[in-house]
């Protein structure tokens, strides 16, 4: 029963009980008790004004009670930041409000930067802002699907050990970046399909409607036979592929783009090579159609 109710039944039952007492033992009603009964009558029949509360659970994907009496507390009452176990993924999620338009960002050091270059100037990140996400890097320099430092595990471990925590919610994006540790630490087609397949069960386990992009390894376009970076991108590719991901190759962007003397080493690139990237990257973002959403 609505609060509102409880509270009409309470008031009604009141006025009766004073009618009564008004009306005395005599068999007769007096006219006191008449207009007491009649103001009782009334009152039962007088429907009380609908209850106010505050609106609650105006979240980022829309979720709240069919009706506001049966409305309880929602993870999206807690304060930002708080930790929530979700039983769909069973692991602990962060709350953050501002999930509708993030941006989940898996990469190495292509998506944090390197050599003074901040993650939010890499031609990855700077892509995605672009395209009016606010981006939530959770991946660390060095590491990939396979490919890990003594700081920092690869992408699936480092969500199924909890080391990374996940939004909770449903993302605007989920894209995965990297390959090149993964070339470099020689990881076998094998290990990098597997690893990947996994990473993508446990992140549609907590988005399972998200849209997922992929982007491969950055390279020069050298041919596969002698290049492990343009393998490993193909590889990438047809997993993508068969999971009905988007997926965008810059195997060649350093040739392609001329940003061959953009760069800090033969791997990584200096602010003004992340900058003529970061345009070419937005370019097939847009082409993709995605854009973050507009509130």
């Amino acid at each position: 029963m609505g609060r509102g109710r409880v509270f009409q039944v309470c008031l009604a039952s009141g006025v009766v009980a004073a009618a009564v007492l008004a009306l005395g033992p005599s068999t007769g009603v007096s006219d006191a008790g008449a207009e007491i009964v009649a103001q009782a009558s009334t009152a039962a029949a007088t429907p009380a004004p609908p209850p106010t509360f505050p609106d609650r659970n105006v979240v980022p994907d829309g979720g709240r009670a069919y009706q506001r009496l049966d409305e309880v507390l929602t993870p999206w009452d807690l304060p930002n930041g708080s930790l929530v176990w979700n039983p769909v993924s069973a692991r602990e999620e962060i709350i953050d409000v501002d999930i509708a338009r993030q941006v989940v960002l898996f990469g190495d050091s292509q998506s944090s930067g390197m050599g003074g270059v901040k993650s939010a100037d890499t031609w990855v990140e700077k892509a995605l802002s672009s395209r009016g996400y606010h981006v939530r890097f959770v991946g660390a320099p060095g590491t990939g699907f396979v490919a890990k430092t003594t700081q920092s595990t690869n992408y699936p471990d480092a969500i199924s050990t909890g080391r990374v925590v996940l939004p909770y919610g449903s993302p605007a994006l989920l894209v995965l970046q990297g390959g090149g540790n993964d070339a470099a630490q020689g990881a076998t087609d094998a290990q990098i399909t597997a690893n990947v397949e996994r990473l993508l069960r446990e992140l549609r386990a907590s988005y399972p409607s998200c849209t997922i992009l992929m982007i491969g390894t950055l390279g020069r376009g050298l041919p596969a036979k002698s290049d492990r970076r343009v393998q490993v991108d193909a590889v990438l590719a047809k997993i993508a592929m068969s999971n009905g991901v988007s997926f965008i190759s810059p195997r060649d962007w350093i040739t392609k783009y001329k940003v061959g003397n953009k760069m800090l080493d033969g791997v990584h690139l200096s602010t003004s090579g992340h900058q003529v990237l970061s345009t070419v990257l937005a370019g097939e973002l847009t082409k993709l159609g995605l854009q973050a959403p507009v509130r």
